[in-house]
């Protein structure tokens, strides 16, 4: 089942902080290609949202490739692997270029990051 963590008091919109959640359950692999989502109105009731907002979610979702809607069969995961292996390589691309600047406009030198990270990755 899918569980959210929904901050009302974030600049994050709800129905973002939900589309959100769902995005990284599949990337994540919690949720894979063929599992049902709940229905609209099941997961409006479950998150306490007006039906109107999982809509907005569940049609993002869709536009974006993500899920997909099937008449009397409701939501299903719709991922295909080499999208969700990009999106991934995106995502840590974009971390570790924020992670880089910062470290360098801290003064670290590529030295120090090389041996942080070899010291890091051997001490899994």
């Amino acid at each position: 089942m899918l569980k959210f963590n929904i901050d009302a008091a974030s600049p994050v919109p709800v129905y973002q902080q939900v589309k959100q959640a769902i995005v990284l359950d599949i990337m994540a692999s919690r949720l894979k290609d063929g599992d049902q989502l709940p229905s609209i109105r099941t997961l409006a009731k479950i998150l306490k949202l007006n039906p109107n907002t999982v809509a907005k979610v569940y049609y993002g979702l869709e536009q974006e490739g993500y899920i997909e809607g099937r008449r009397g069969s409701g939501y299903q995961v719709k991922c295909q692997k080499t999208k969700m292996d990009n999106l991934k390589l995106s995502i840590i691309e974009h971390e570790f270029k924020g992670f880089l600047e910062k470290a360098f406009s801290l003064g670290f030198t590529r030295e120090d990051i090389e041996k942080l990270m070899r010291r890091l990755l051997t001490h899994e």
